[in-house]
């Protein structure tokens, strides 16, 4: 039996640096941190987050489909994992570590 070769694994590598991308600006904008206070609509949480309108709600969407963040409604909360290691706020915020990460990989912010 002949498998046929296909590029899937190549790209799904090529790529993978995207998701951990879109985690990596969530932190720096400060997004866990802002839903630690409690779950927002989209376009409060845009608002307070000062993003475009144009790509925020994909850009959230991105963290629901990542399984950061939960929506119900059209509201976001974080999830226990990302509410308990990605709010600044608590002793056990791993986020630090990320944020040097993205700025020594990508040297420049999202804000």
């Amino acid at each position: 039996m002949s498998t046929e070769l296909t590029p899937d694994t190549i790209m799904q590598l090529s790529f993978g640096f995207w998701s951990s991308k879109i985690l990596l600006s969530a932190i720096e904008l400060g997004l866990f941190t802002e839903l630690a206070k409690g779950p927002q609509d989209g376009e409060s949480l845009r608002s307070r987050l000062e993003l475009h309108p144009r790509g925020a709600r994909d850009f959230f969407d991105a963290l629901v489909s990542l399984g950061m963040l939960e929506r119900q409604n059209g509201w976001y909360a974080n999830t226990s994992e990302s509410d308990l290691f990605l709010d600044r706020a608590k002793s056990s915020y791993i986020g630090g570590l990320l944020e040097m990460c993205n700025a020594r990989l990508y040297g420049h912010r999202a804000t």
